[in-house]
């Protein structure tokens, strides 16, 4: 049933950070505010107090919601919620994701009034999950922009698929393909419906912590292991999130500190090794902490023999501390810190070369730190949030001969004020962004952008069976001007098993040198840029439909991108590239099917997208198809689980045909099927997992040479990556949870 009042969480993380080398360029009151857990209420109130004990197994639950009436608390790290009433009879009801909700009346008098509540374990359902990346704090069932949340049984599996990165976690969602930059130092990238990977927008807990805009190694630096959950919102977020989210944004949520606490190592049979360390504590009612640690290490594979590495060698240390407060009050504060280190190395093996005989080095070095946070502040019934974070990342990169290295830091803070009327949430808020790059060995391509915006979202709900949200966004850009976003959605429920819902929008996004095609080449090669801000406009309809244990979801979707920025050769300079704003715009349009079957211990994931479109061709000076985007794609995945002890699956993927821009051997790609496979089973407290990708050893170097024989037009080596490079791996780990 909708809830006219959504429900409404106060844990998530909002920020507020300063980088170990940068200060931040946000005012320093709003740092130091979020950084200060403040509490507000009715602290002189005379009413009785409720104080809730949740627990399961003689265990406490905490994060556990507790409502009573309009009143809402979340149990702390003891499983501890208090809530002040007045005296009478009250219902109170208690809900976490995993257990079955529980309601009871309770009777306050004078004094405090202790209740113990034991919850019972039950299949977590989505609908439940209450969303962050659309700023109204709903529940996902009753959200009228359409969000994908991925399920915790696929972080499991991409956790014993590859626990170093989330690239096969998002390349399982229909509509969204995770794809390689280029065969050279393995970068990649996220596109979303078919649009380029820059328009993605990469959040962790609602923090621009990887960037402002997404960068080609992000899914490859991303673990999986510390995730509560992943949503994705598609087509143009500009409204929500700024000029760097036209095509959609990927937040991930951590897990608290009452998530189980584990050690995992793996190997794969291509020399590939993990090592992850997953630490939660609850210190106190109101204080947690996490710490993610990871160490991981890839030797150069030449899977097909031509002397280039299909698989680039990588060493990476990863380590990210969260703390987590929770006050008595519904207030919360959350700080993160990451650092990354990372060398990865791709191009010829010793005693390759390429087709001009020596020997070609692709190689990137990356240096990254990051530091956020999140407060929530109630003032009455309302709720004041301050996000703020800062990043500093630092590259070296080798093209053959050609060194670049670079400094990027970006400053971001926010101000946001929720506020629920009945059948209304109200949203309001600033923010201030600002992007400084600066190219030791490239200086032209020197910029620092800053960027100011304000927001507002009103979601109605005025029945059950209908909401409508309505965003609008204006940004001030100190370079590329300003600009208005508005996006509106609407909910119609015709009962509980059907439900469909409409979205239009627009959006802008401010372009930099970083394209998927300039990150495979560098900057040396580039023409100092000289472009206008994109604009895009966005549609689609969502259909959902259930019954019984079947689920059916359906969507149509159709982008239109003005002044797209495109990369084309310098006519009479071999190797020199130029940005331009093309004058015809890129066109997308597609249908995105999903259905799954649920009945215990087999679940069956069926998915299916068609897409179409069109986009500048600087070679004909006209339209081709979309570049490196097949035109469909389809999966089945089948899953047996019995009673979380053992558990088995089988994936299928098939790729249709897509166009190719610039390939000596092809304009169309072939199509093929790939079969994945994973078998685990728990022992005690550990969980032995066995996964086979690509079991079928499909490789694009079967169809094609991946060396060219002679350079592109930016002067790359091997053509672009449409299909597996590094065939068949297995991969065997453990995970002990203590």
């Amino acid at each position: 049933m909708f809830v006219a009042e959504p429900t409404l969480e106060f844990n998530e993380p909002i920020a507020a950070g300063a980088d170990l080398r940068i200060a931040m360029a946000v005012p320093v009151t709003l740092f130091v505010i979020a950084l200060v857990p403040l509490r507000s209420g009715a602290a002189g109130a005379t009413m009785g107090p409720i104080i809730v004990h949740v627990s399961s197994e003689g265990k406490p639950v905490p994060g556990a919601t507790v409502q009573c009436d309009s009143v809402r608390r979340r149990t702390g790290p003891a499983g501890t919620a208090s809530l002040v009433m007045p005296p009478g009879a009250h219902a109170l009801v208690i809900r976490q994701l995993g257990f079955a909700s529980e309601t009871l009346q309770v009777v306050v008098r004078d004094g405090p009034t202790h209740v113990s509540v034991a919850l019972k374990e039950s299949v977590t359902e989505l609908a439940e999950v209450v969303v962050a990346a659309t700023r109204t704090q709903c529940r996902l069932a009753d959200e009228p922009t359409r969000v994908e949340v991925t399920a915790q049984d696929d972080i499991e599996e991409q956790v014993a698929a590859s626990p170093g990165n989330v690239a096969e976690l998002l390349g399982e969602a229909s509509g969204v393909r995770v794809q390689q930059i280029s065969a050279g130092a393995g970068g990649a990238s996220v596109r979303v419906r078919g649009l380029s990977g820059r328009y993605t927008k990469l959040l962790s807990d609602g923090l621009p912590l990887f960037g402002l805009s997404a960068e080609s190694l992000g899914p490859l630096q991303i673990s999986p292991v510390d995730l509560e959950r992943v949503e994705v919102i598609k087509g143009a977020a500009s409204a929500l999130y700024g000029p760097t989210a036209l095509g959609g944004v990927v937040n991930f949520i951590s897990a608290g500190p009452s998530a189980p606490r584990q050690v995992l190592i793996d190997h794969t049979s291509r020399d590939g090794t993990n090592l992850t360390l997953w630490e939660t504590r609850p210190l106190n009612e109101q204080w947690g902490v996490t710490l993610l640690a990871s160490a991981d290490r890839q030797s150069k594979q030449d899977v097909d023999g031509d002397g280039w590495a299909d698989i680039p060698a990588h060493a990476r240390i990863v380590a990210r501390p969260r703390v987590f407060w929770n006050g008595p009050d519904g207030g919360s504060w959350f700080l993160t810190a990451g650092v990354t280190l990372e060398d990865r190395a791709g191009g010829t093996l010793p005693g390759g070369r390429v087709a001009n005989g020596l020997p070609f080095r692709d190689a990137h070095d990356t240096r990254r730190a990051d530091v956020g946070s999140v407060a929530r502040i109630h003032v009455g019934s309302m709720v004041l949030s301050l996000r703020g974070s800062a990043t500093d990342q630092s590259r070296s990169r080798m093209f053959g001969s050609t060194r670049e290295r670079d400094r990027r830091q970006t400053q971001f803070g926010e101000v946001e004020l929720l506020a629920p009327r009945r059948s209304q949430v109200w949203v309001g808020g600033a923010s201030f962004e600002r992007d400084a790059y600066r190219a030791q060995d490239v200086a032209r391509m020197d910029f620092t952008y800053r960027t100011a915006g304000v927001f507002a979202q009103h979601l109605w709900s005025p029945r059950p069976w209908f909401g409508m949200s309505s965003s609008a966004r204006a940004d001030f850009h100190d370079v590329y001007g300003n600009f208005v976003s508005p996006r509106v959605s609407m909910l119609v429920k015709p009962s509980r098993s059907f439900n469909v819902r409409v979205a239009a929008g627009g959006g802008a996004f401010t372009p930099t040198p970083f394209t998927e095609e300039t990150d495979a080449v560098g900057l040396a090669r580039l023409r100092p840029i000289a472009l206008e801000a994109e604009r895009a406009w966005t549609a689609s309809v969502d259909a959902v439909a259930m019954a019984g244990a079947l689920e059916f979801d359906a969507s149509l979707h159709r982008t239109r991108i003005e002044r797209p920025v495109a990369v084309r050769a310098v006519a009479g300079a071999a190797g020199q590239l130029e940005l331009i704003n093309a004058a015809v715009p890129t066109r997308v349009s597609g249908i995105e099917l999903f259905a799954r079957r649920k009945r215990d211990p087999v679940t069956l994931t069926v998915t299916y997208a068609l897409l179409g479109g069109s986009e500048f061709d600087a070679g004909a000076t006209g339209r081709r198809d979309l570049a490196l985007d097949p035109r469909q794609t389809a999966g089945v995945t089948v899953v047996w689980e019995e009673e979380d002890d053992t558990r088995i699956g089988l994936e299928a993927y098939y790729t249709g045909r897509g166009w190719l821009a610039d390939d000596p051997y092809r304009t169309v790609s072939a199509p093929y099927v790939f079969i994945d496979g994973v078998i685990s089973q728990r022992v005690g407290r550990t969980v032995l997992f066995v996964h086979g990708e690509n079991l079928n050893n499909i490789r694009q170097t079967q169809f094609d040479p991946l060396l060219r024989p002679t350079p592109g037009i930016g002067g790359e080596w091997t053509t672009d990556v449409w299909a597996p490079l590094e065939g068949r791996v297995f991969n065997i780990g453990l995970k002990w949870r203590y």
